[in-house]
């Protein structure tokens, strides 16, 4: 874990009031950053199988048997949406129609890197059974961080900027011989991106019953970032 505390720069404005106590107040703003590095702790892949047959109950079935399948290995996922349509293109300035295709798309969300070898094993035993019917895609795998521990880290970088800021606005008092109190924090995160890469992996398993063993993504530090711009009143 690595964290900084960076004040990017530090403005003051002098209002003069003209209430009927004759007091001055200054108003203060500063801007605030904590930085924070955290270890991912979910595999993000996503996943693609697609069909082609000559009737569109055997899109729907295989489409089905397929989804049955990945959802009994138990894994956390998103998605699991599907289609089938007529295979039609365009050929000489007429469409041109044969079988039918179809489509579902999975983003599991895995603890451990072994997961995702079950994942492909179930898809390559289907590979087996139907093969040229089916194949699958899957996005580049990435590791993340889970949405709780994101959330625990921004509230925590929040919690230390209101610490910073007040010992701040007291070393003011000092130096200004006022008191000077928080009026409002603005906050800017800045979370991990992990969108999906462009470029897409596809697996090609082989008519096989061996095991399959996918690689392993390196596990990176994401760093999340909380900015903050801090308004003070000086009395």
């Amino acid at each position: 874990m690595m964290k900084k505390l960076l004040i990017i720069f530090i403005t003051f404005f002098v209002l003069i009031a003209t209430s009927t106590y004759a007091q001055d107040d200054t108003t203060v703003f500063i801007i605030l950053e904590e930085v924070k590095e955290l270890i991912p702790d979910i595999l993000s892949m996503s996943v693609g199988v697609n069909v082609n047959t000559s009737k569109e109950v055997d899109a729907v079935n295989i489409l089905g048997a397929v989804d049955k399948s990945l959802k009994n290995l138990g894994f956390e996922y998103r998605g699991g949406k599907y289609y089938v349509t007529k295979n039609c293109w365009w050929e000489e300035n007429k469409q041109k129609c044969s079988g039918y295709k179809g489509s579902i798309h999975y983003l599991f969300e895995l603890k451990e890197p072994s997961q995702q070898n079950k994942i492909f094993q179930e898809l390559a035993n289907f590979k087996e059974k139907y093969g040229e019917k089916m194949d699958f895609i899957v996005s580049t795998p990435e590791w993340t961080v889970s949405k709780k521990n994101l959330r625990n880290a921004e509230d925590a970088l929040k919690i230390e900027i209101i610490g910073n800021a007040q010992n701040f606005a007291k070393k003011v008092s000092e130096k200004m011989g006022k008191t000077c109190s928080l009026t409002s924090i603005d906050y800017d995160i800045r979370r991990p991106s992990w969108w999906w890469k462009e470029e897409e992996v596809s697996y090609m398993m082989k008519t096989t019953k061996s095991m399959v063993e996918a690689p392993e993504p390196k596990k990176e530090e994401k760093t999340v970032s909380v900015k903050a711009s801090v308004k003070m009143i000086c009395r």
